[in-house]
């Protein structure tokens, strides 16, 4: 069982092509901390994210996430993280709470419908939890996806831009619940580009 997670990333660099999105990126991040990425569209916030999830490979350097004094494989490295992305969708055809109940048996998560009644409750979300999420907002499916973090309880948060789409209620909750997971010793990533968000951070990586 994973207790804490700590990051660690040394000399980590990505180019596509010709182009230098990144280079010489080294940090060691523990439990309890957060890490927030700015810069520009463009300047490979996303990517980074998706290197340290395993989604994708850096030209050089490695990614070492550790838990217990050990250094966690692919496989385990999927089951102690949760990313909110762009590139998460949901079933369109599939209701809130079917989407949230689907995902977390695909992430082999006992949770009922009174559990994930709840955690919709957490996030604004529990009028509308049955409805298809063909008729949700985009507003309303950011925090579909902070249901599901609730539901997987992940030690390591990857948040690619978290607050996008959210309303002023939306955001204060998000800064809730990462204020929350920091106390828990959740390690916690953020790219962002917002200023409230970056106040969260113990380490900053601004690329360019």
């Amino acid at each position: 069982m994973y207790q804490e997670i700590s990051v660690k990333l040394v000399d980590v660099s990505k180019s596509i092509g010709t182009r230098v999105l990144f280079t010489g990126i080294n940090l060691v991040l523990n439990a309890g901390q957060c890490l927030v990425v700015t810069g520009p569209n463009g300047s490979g916030k996303s990517t980074l994210l998706k290197i340290i999830a395993g989604l994708s490979q850096p030209t050089t350097g490695t990614v070492q996430i550790m838990s217990n004094n050990k250094q966690l494989n692919a496989e385990e490295r999927r089951t102690c993280l949760g990313l909110i992305s762009p590139e998460i969708i949901f079933y369109a055809d599939l209701t809130g709470c079917e989407n949230l109940l689907f995902f977390t048996r695909l992430c082999k998560i006992r949770c009922n419908e009174q559990q994930i009644e709840e955690y919709c409750q957490q996030v604004g979300l529990a009028i509308s939890m049955n409805q298809l999420v063909r008729t949700y907002s985009t507003g309303m499916r950011q925090r579909l996806k902070f249901a599901l973090m609730l539901a997987t309880q992940p030690l390591l948060w990857l948040l690619d831009e978290p607050s996008s789409n959210l309303d002023a209620d939306g955001k204060r909750l998000i800064a809730q619940m990462i204020s929350k997971g920091i106390e828990q010793h959740a390690t916690i990533i953020i790219a962002t580009n917002e200023p409230w968000e970056a106040e969260h951070a113990d380490y900053k990586i601004e690329l360019t």
